[in-house]
């Protein structure tokens, strides 16, 4: 296990337990300034008018925002000036103290939030991890197949549209927010990170995010998956390493299965020649040298065993299938060679 993967999945895990409070804390600090504003002068108030000393006004400033009532001075011996002013803190206080405890009971007990805060500090602390950033259902398969290679991720999504999303890959390495915001790729660790991969919806928005990778950090490489291929060579130009067209990919595909039910992948989608592998099984006894020109062998499979390693004089044996890679349009005179 390397630096990095220590680091990713045994350290940070660890302080991120102790830190995630803190940050918590910090979303609702505002609110607890004020109450703690109001407690002030409502002790100010007694010091000034009940002589109380200051732990004794503290207390009873507690007792008037909580509207607790355990100390009550006598009102009938109470200055006016007393009065009015407590009068104005308590109409405040007591409406500002009941908004602060239901923002910080619901803060606290959300469990999105938690997660939230500990995405975004896991994020700015990881190094050499993917970032996944997309408001559709491809994240859900991109997040099973990096957990299946125990790649180390964060993912961006959008709040508003896809918590539906968040909720189901269960983690605390999901962040809830605007992918353009550069606080928020800040927050996914977008300096330390290896790639980021872009799977938007809305290309404009892909692209404003690809703009904005760049600008943070130029290095990164960016993978961005477009509807409109027509949009590639824009995407090319604001600095995307790979342009993926989800059409031009079915579409390569499909053309591909029309020609040969042997498609087993694509690769290279941005090539104007199409490159497709096939798995072929082996029926007639053949030699490696006998199949087309196009044609690369790639493996043999023999039962649950793959072998890289053969000649032009290997023979293939009845039982056994056959990796290639070519233009689908040859997989005709393979599939009658071998099948």
């Amino acid at each position: 296990m390397n630096k990095e993967r220590v680091w990713n999945r045994i350290i940070i895990p660890l302080l991120e337990n102790l830190v995630a409070p803190y940050s918590v804390v910090r979303r609702i600090y505002v609110q607890i300034i004020l109450l703690g504003v109001a407690v002030l002068i409502n002790a100010v108030v007694f010091i000034t008018y009940q002589h109380l000393d200051w732990i004794s006004a503290i207390y009873a400033g507690v007792n008037v925002v909580t509207t607790v009532g355990l100390y009550s001075p006598n009102i009938y011996q109470m200055p006016s000036n007393e009065k009015i002013i407590l009068t104005l803190t308590i109409i405040l206080a007591v409406g500002l103290y009941t908004s602060i405890v239901q923002s910080i009971i619901a803060t606290l007990i959300s469990r999105s939030t938690w997660n939230d805060v500990k995405a975004r500090w896991r994020g700015k602390h990881m190094k050499g991890h993917t970032i996944l950033i997309g408001n559709g259902s491809e994240l859900l398969s991109a997040v099973r197949r990096l957990n299946r290679l125990s790649i180390d991720y964060i993912v961006l999504t959008l709040t508003s549209e896809c918590k539906d999303i968040a909720d189901k890959i269960k983690g605390d390495n999901v962040i809830l927010g605007d992918p353009k915001d550069d606080n928020t790729l800040l927050s996914a660790g977008v300096k330390e990170a290896k790639n980021a991969i872009v799977m938007l919806e809305d290309d404009m928005e892909a692209l404003l995010v690809t703009l904005k990778l760049q600008k943070l950090n130029p290095p990164l490489q960016v993978i961005v998956a477009i509807r409109d291929d027509s949009l590639r060579d824009l995407f090319n130009t604001a600095g995307a390493d790979l342009v993926i067209s989800r059409e031009d990919i079915i579409g390569r595909i499909a053309a591909s299965a029309a020609v040969s039910t042997n498609i087993a992948g694509l690769i290279f989608p941005e090539r104007s020649g199409d490159m497709i592998i096939g798995i072929f099984h082996v029926t007639k006894k053949r030699r490696i040298k006998d199949l087309p020109d196009g044609v690369v062998p790639l493996a043999i499979i023999r039962g649950n065993r793959i072998d890289p390693f053969f000649t032009k004089e290997t023979e293939l044996n009845i039982g056994e299938q056959l990796v290639v890679l070519g233009n689908p349009s040859t997989f005709r005179e393979v599939k009658e060679l071998l099948e």
